[in-house]
Order: structure tokens, then sequence, then C-alpha cells
């Protein structure tokens, strides 16, 4: 790699002005991700964490996945963080009862979504009983990372909605659901218009796909839920 220009906090480091930075004037500079102070002569990391007044473990998690410390000075600090985030998750309780008592109405409702970088699916079940009484627990879920080759959202979406398909055909036979009313959701009109086609009609990406959800659960079932 070839040196194009210095910069330093003592003058004879860099006699030329005009080969190297101003260190007088210079108060922050970068090097391969690391900030430096030259007139203060030290090494800056910065840690953005948002002022909200409840934190999720996700809010952790990127805080901590945002620290750039390549030398291991806030290796102590991080340390503290990570050891934070695993007695809380630690802490985390899953109801193992997925149905209010003397259920007269059993749901079960999937749903699938997508984004640019990732696709997945989630199965709930929803059940009423004679007192009105509600209750809604996840069941399973599943997730896939976004092929190396990009795709459009859409057909990113339509892979969420063939996850999703197998997963509710999985769940219905694992806990014998088949009876429960059936409900699948998807945020994309792009999709749902997919699915009222026959599978003959559209490219062959999208005729695999759609075909492979109609074999499994008829293109009745799936409705669409706004998202922001």
């Amino acid at each position: 790699m070839e040196l194009h220009k210095l910069c330093a906090n003592h003058e004879k480091l860099s006699p030329d002005p005009e080969q190297n930075y101003n260190s007088a004037t210079l108060t922050e500079t970068k090097t391969l991700g690391v900030s430096w102070k030259p007139n203060l002569g030290c090494f800056l990391i910065k840690v953005k964490v948002s002022l909200d007044s409840s934190y999720t473990k996700r809010d952790v998690l990127s805080t901590i996945a945002k620290i750039f410390d390549p030398v291991g000075l806030m290796a102590p600090v991080i340390s503290k963080a990570k050891i934070f985030l695993q007695h809380n998750i630690n802490n985390i309780d899953i109801p193992r009862r997925i149905l209010v008592a003397f259920p007269e109405v059993i749901e079960t409702h999937g749903f699938a979504d997508a984004s640019e970088w990732c696709y997945g699916a989630a199965v709930y079940c929803k059940s009423k009983n004679f007192k009105s009484e509600t209750l809604v627990r996840l069941i399973t879920s599943k997730s896939r990372v976004a092929p190396i080759k990009s795709l459009t959202i859409p057909r990113l979406e339509l892979c969420a909605g063939v996850l999703l398909a197998k997963l509710v055909k999985r769940v219905a036979a694992a806990l014998q659901l088949e009876t429960a009313e059936l409900y699948l959701w998807s945020d994309s009109m792009i999709v749902l218009e997919w699915l009222r086609k026959e599978p003959m009609d559209l490219k062959t990406f999208v005729q695999n796909r759609v075909a492979k959800i109609q074999e499994l659960y008829i293109n009745q079932l799936w409705r669409h839920v706004p998202s922001d």
C-alpha cells in the first residue's frame, strides 16, 4: 500500500504541509475506521446510544455491533455489555401452553414478510373460550437470509410465502390443528395478485413458487395485512 499523505502531531514528522494534513487545524481524522485527534494525541471511539425510555435486546445487540475497536481498547466495556445481554437472554421465559382453558374457537395465523436482507415467516395460535378470554401465542417462526444474487422485494416476499406455507403445514400436522381456522397474511399486494393467477401465466421463478403455495394451500386463505 502506497502512502499518499501523512498526519502527525509533530512538525518534524510532517515537514511538507502541501503533501500532508495540517494537524494544527485538523481536529479529527480517521484511518482504517479508527478516529484520531492529532491536536490532543488520542484515539476516539464513537458510540451512539439512543436515549429511549425502554430498550429491547435488539437495541443492545445493535449498539454492541456498532462499536469498531480493532485494537481492543474498549474490550472491558464491550465485555460488560455482552454479559448484560447474556444475562437478559437467560431470563427469557416462553410459555409452553398455547391455548386458553377450554377453547371454543381456535385460529391459526401465519405471517410472511421480507426485506432487502432477509425474509421470514411466523405462525401464531389464537384461541377463545366461552368466557371470551382470548390468548394469542407464537408457535414457531423461521427466517432465511436473502440470496447473494439480488432479488426484488416482491420476489423475496413470495419466498417468504413459500416458507410460511411449508411451516404452517408442519405446525398443523404436529399440533393436530387441522380443524382450526387458518389465515395466511402478507403485506405484499403483488404476491397476493400472483397467488390469484394460474402458475402457467407467470414467469418461471414466480411460477414455481406460486405453484408450490397453491399446492399446499388454496389462494383464498391469503389475506392482506397493512404495514408501514
